[in-house]
């Protein structure tokens, strides 16, 4: 039987060989998505909630 998978020093992206072109990309994409995780935590950090039930029984108190 023969085997059709590829070995580790025939994948152009083991130790190191992988195109300049890529290794940017993937940059991009890591700390674009750290961008986009830290805006979001600012933006759930700064909003806030309103816990305050607005009930209306009637009942006077003095």
């Amino acid at each position: 039987m023969k085997s059709t998978e590829p070995t580790l020093d025939s994948i152009e992206d083991y130790a190191g060989k992988e195109s300049k072109e890529k290794r940017m990309t993937i940059w991009i994409v890591i700390l674009s998505g750290l961008l986009i995780g830290a805006l979001y935590g600012m933006i759930q950090a700064t909003s806030s909630v309103s816990d305050a039930m607005n009930v209306h029984t009637g009942i006077v108190k003095y």
